[in-house]
């Protein structure tokens, strides 16, 4: 990413003159594995774009973690701003910036058998529902590459995106509620045991796949 960034500012700094007084804009909506998006970008230099917009999607995490199934969701709800550079001049480019917002998991399970919660085995009575957050970093670097040709021709024209969003790895919460061991000391001791295994395990969610797919009307 640093040499991405290191490229654009060099050729804004040669070309960034001479760019302005011809500088196209264009808008955009995509669909893809951040949800749904838009985004607006202008042209600063024969072979750089700024970009920025807004992403919102909430998908489906359903996973395993130490022998226990977890369901719920993973929201994203973020910004993004992004230096776009185009190489050679057309429509393939180079990307690199960030997403920022709110990067929630909540994950819940409620047992149906025997459970191990740290180093003991608990019934699905004594456990009740076990409730997982976890919160990744308001900011998360992106890089990628794609082909987007707004600034090709006027009108409607076609762009894709592919990357990867590095999240971090979650702070991660485990508690419990609705069991009859709730209260017990003795319980949220292993319950704290169990929530260090699980920040380990949920490492999954370091890198978040980004693949974007739209149309962008340029003017």
């Amino acid at each position: 990413m640093k040499r991405i960034f290191a490229m654009a500012a060099l050729a804004a700094g040669s070309g960034l003159a001479a760019g302005a007084a011809d500088a196209q804009m264009a808008i955009s909506g995509s669909v893809g594995t951040t949800g749904a998006t838009v985004e607006a970008k202008v042209k600063v230099a024969p072979i750089i774009a700024l970009r920025g917009g807004y992403n919102y999607f909430q998908y489906e995490a359903d996973d395993t973690y130490d022998d226990i199934a977890y369901a719920g969701d993973l929201d994203l709800s973020t910004a993004g701003a992004f230096v776009d550079l185009h190489p050679f001049g057309n429509a393939f480019m180079l990307t690199g910036g960030a997403y920022f917002g709110k990067k929630t998991l909540d994950l819940f399970a409620t047992p149906t058998a025997n459970v191990e919660i740290g180093s003991q085995t608990y019934t699905p009575a004594q456990v009740g529902t076990l409730n997982l957050t976890g919160d990744l970093e308001d900011t998360a670097p992106f890089v990628g590459l794609g082909w987007d040709s707004s600034f090709d021709t006027k009108g409607l024209t076609f762009r894709f995106i592919a990357g990867a969003m590095f999240t971090g790895t979650p702070d991660v919460n485990l508690t419990a509620t609705g069991g009859t061991l709730t209260n017990d000391p003795a319980f949220q001791t292993q319950l704290a045991a169990e929530e260090q295994n699980l920040q380990d395990d949920i490492d999954d969610y370091e890198i978040f796949p980004v693949v974007q797919l739209g149309l962008a009307l340029s003017f």
